[in-house]
C-alpha cells in the first residue's frame, strides 16, 4: 500500500467521480483506476459502488476512509516535525479568522511574515462553524473565533478575551450623543448588521426573538469591512462585538443595556502534534493583545 494510492482513494472519495479525481491528481483516468483497483485487492473488498456513470463509497469504503485520512495526517505531521527539529520555520501556516479579528490579525502576520520568510501565510475569514469544519478536516491550522456553543473535544481551545456586543454609529449620527443604549430601544433604529450565518448575526437575533422584537434591518454584508464603511458614512447603525472597532476611529461605540451582550473569544487549534510555526504565531498573537 503506498501513500500516494491513499491520496488517489481519498480523492475519488470526495469527488465521487474517477474522472474529476484523476484531473485533481494530475494523473489519467485509468492509471488513477488501476491504483484504486489495487488497494482493493489488497484489502480484499470493493471501496466503491459503480451505478452507471456515477459511484459511491462501500461500508467498507467508508470505514477506510477515515483511517486513510489519519495515515496521511501522520505523515504530514511526521514531515513537519523533522523541519522543526532542522529548525526550518517554512511550509505553510493556514490561519481561519471571523470578523472580529480582521483588524487585529494583521500587524501579528505583517510582522509574523518578515520574520519567518520562507513562511507562506494564508489567512481565511468565514463563520465560527465553518471555519471549525475546516480545522477538523486538516485545511486549516489554527482558527481564531468567538463562540457561544460547545467545541468538540478533538479541538484545543485556548481563551482569548471578553468582548462586548455594543451598537456602532457615525460620530455625526444623531444617537452618538449616548454612551449607552436599552436593548429594547434597538427595534427603532435603522441596522445594517452582517449576514445569517455570522455567529454574532446568530447571537443578535436569538437575542431579538427572546425579547420579541422586530428590527429595521435594512442591509445585510457579509463583508465586515464593507459594513462598517457604510455606517461610517450614513445614518444607519450595527451591532458589532467591540473589539471589531479597533481603527475606527470615526465610529462611536455605544453600549447595550438590558442583555448580555460579553461574548468570549478562542484560539482553536487540533489536538496531537502542532506545527512549529503555529506554536510561535500563537505566543505572537497572545502578546498583540
Amino acid at each position: 500500500m503506498e501513500i500516494y494510492q491513499l491520496e488517489y482513494f481519498i480523492k475519488t472519495a470526495e469527488v465521487l467521480h474517477f474522472t474529476k479525481a484523476a484531473e485533481l491528481c494530475f494523473v489519467t483516468q485509468s492509471g488513477l483506476s488501476q491504483q484504486i483497483k489495487k488497494l482493493e485487492e489488497e484489502l480484499g473488498m470493493p471501496l466503491f459502488v459503480r451505478i452507471g456513470k456515477k459511484i459511491q463509497l462501500t461500508e467498507a469504503g467508508s470505514v477506510f476512509l477515515i483511517h486513510a485520512k489519519k495515515v496521511l495526517e501522520n505523515v504530514q505531521n511526521g514531515k513537519q516535525a523533522i523541519e522543526d527539529l532542522n529548525q526550518m520555520i517554512g511550509g505553510e501556516l493556514r490561519i481561519g479568522v471571523t470578523y472580529i479579528f480582521g483588524l487585529l490579525i494583521l500587524p501579528v502576520v505583517n510582522a509574523f511574515a518578515k520574520t519567518y520568510q520562507n513562511l507562506k501565510i494564508v489567512v481565511e475569514y468565514g463563520t465560527t462553524e465553518s471555519l471549525e469544519q475546516k480545522l477538523i478536516h486538516n485545511e486549516l491550522d489554527l482558527v481564531l473565533v468567538i463562540s457561544s456553543h460547545e467545541i468538540g473535544p478533538s479541538i484545543q481551545k485556548v481563551p482569548l478575551f471578553r468582548s462586548n456586543m455594543v451598537m456602532a454609529v457615525s460620530k455625526s449620527h444623531p444617537l452618538a450623543v449616548l454612551d449607552k443604549i436599552p436593548f429594547k430601544k434597538i427595534e427603532e433604529v435603522s441596522l445594517i448588521l452582517p449576514g445569517r450565518g455570522s455567529n454574532s448575526r446568530e447571537y443578535v437575533e436569538i437575542l431579538f426573538v427572546k425579547h420579541h422584537m422586530k428590527p429595521k434591518i435594512s442591509i445585510e454584508l457579509n463583508s465586515i469591512h464593507a459594513l462598517l464603511q457604510m455606517v461610517e458614512n450614513s445614518d444607519w447603525a450595527t451591532i458589532v462585538a467591540e473589539k471589531a472597532l479597533k481603527g475606527w476611529d470615526d465610529l462611536k461605540a455605544i453600549q447595550i443595556t438590558g442583555v448580555t451582550t460579553k461574548r468570549d473569544s478562542y484560539m482553536l487549534t487540533m489536538g496531537g502534534y502542532q506545527k512549529k510555526a503555529v506554536k510561535l504565531f500563537m505566543e505572537e498573537f497572545k502578546k498583540s493583545i
